[in-house]
């Protein structure tokens, strides 16, 4: 039954959020950039750190692996707040970011970024084996040829971010909240 209601949200989001039929065929990094626009539109930063009228900065940390489908979000809306992404070679120039995707490049540099953005009101997200164990905000995992995603509550909650409780309901794991679910 959660494996249906997931596969249908799944559908329903990507069909939204692209204005594709659901039953396009995408790729695992279309699929991802649509799930990095759901967590923009299901992730609440502090006031100070998004005021009204300014853009969600979606940024990419590393070889950028999701070709052309991150251009299929920039511009489009989250909470009010136009999408712009955008590529950045070092973890220390996220620091205005709101959503920082470390790259698969980064693996060896994943802890010092995570160190980098600290308690920065900033959403991490990867897709590195390990991820939101290792600290990160959601970390992306593919089971049975399905992209799926672990929460890290705690990384959230030090970063002053709040994950909405339906984002929660659809994670695969949920770390931090009185252990993991």
């Amino acid at each position: 039954m959660k494996r249906r209601l997931v596969a249908f949200l799944s559908s329903l989001i990507l069909a939204l959020a692209t204005g594709q039929p659901a039953r396009a065929e995408l790729t695992e990094y279309q699929l991802k950039a649509v799930f990095l626009l759901n967590f923009a539109r299901y992730v609440e930063w502090p006031q100070d750190k998004l005021p009204d009228g300014a853009a969600i900065e979606l940024c990419v940390l590393g070889r950028d692996p999701f070709g052309g489908a991150l251009a299929a979000i920039d511009g489009k809306q989250a909470q009010g707040h136009v999408v712009r992404v955008r590529l950045l070679p070092l973890p220390e120039q996220a620091e205005a970011c709101h959503l920082v995707f470390l790259a698969g490049s980064e693996e060896r540099r994943m802890g010092a970024a995570l160190r980098a953005l600290g308690e920065l009101p900033v959403l991490t997200v990867s897709d590195i084996d390990g991820f939101a164990e290792a600290g990160g905000g959601i970390g992306f995992a593919m089971v049975d040829d399905r992209v799926r995603f672990d929460v890290n509550a705690r990384a959230l909650d030090e970063s002053g971010l709040k994950a909405s409780a339906q984002l929660m309901k659809i994670a695969r794991t949920v770390i931090g909240l009185g252990g993991a679910r």
